[in-house]
């Protein structure tokens, strides 16, 4: 499924907000390294979308899915030192991602067509 530049900007700004607000502010990750991380999840959550678009999963499983995607996505890159992350805020930026995925879901549903 492809995407068109606005649906990326919008995953990147709501992947790239969530990631300051718990990567940056609770980790003191420096926001660029926090903001070129959050184009590589951005991708991951668009091609999450697109899968679980075409599958029989519930919006809010889905959200579910992509929030601990893009928290998993960001303890892989956190094992070379590249960031620094804490269980605590993993679990703090899955819960937010969702949660706006959720929110993004239900105020802007997704054409299947």
């Amino acid at each position: 499924m492809l995407y068109n530049k606005s649906h990326f900007l919008g995953k990147y700004a709501l992947l790239s907000t969530a990631a300051l607000l718990t990567l940056t502010l609770f980790d003191s990750n420096p926001w660029w390294t926090v903001l070129l991380w959050a184009i590589p999840a951005t991708m991951l959550n668009l091609y999450l979308t697109g899968m679980t678009l075409q599958s029989s999963l519930s919006p809010n499983l889905q959200a579910l899915v992509q929030g601990a995607a893009a928290a998993l996505f960001a303890y892989v890159v956190s094992l070379p030192l590249i960031l620094r992350t804490t269980l605590g805020t993993l679990i703090g930026f899955a819960l937010l991602v969702s949660a706006s995925e959720s929110l993004l879901r239900r105020f802007f549903p997704q054409k299947t067509s």
